[in-house]
């Protein structure tokens, strides 16, 4: 039987990383919303902004971490023969 090189790697999965940076974005929003005094307010709503912004970095921040994580275990994958079973 023909064998086959094949690479052996933990590769991250990419959702759990944007969703928990972003949950982290939220969080640092609420904090940040809980520093801004009554005084400094508009009627623009703030806690919307800061949500929405922070968020999106969060999670962008989450993919580019994941990235990095993907290069990583790129680089220490193991290449090994494979023979196919049927």
């Amino acid at each position: 039987m023909p064998t086959e090189k094949v690479q052996i790697r933990k590769a991250p999965k990419f959702l759990p990383f944007l969703i928990l940076f972003a949950l982290v974005g939220v969080v640092v929003a609420l904090i940040l919303n809980s520093f801004i005094s009554d005084a400094d307010r508009t009627a623009q709503p703030i806690l919307g902004y800061l949500v929405a912004y922070l968020a999106g970095l969060g999670a962008a921040l989450g993919l580019v971490v994941a990235l990095v994580i993907d290069f990583i275990s790129r680089k220490r994958s193991k290449t090994l023969e494979a023979t196919r079973s049927r």
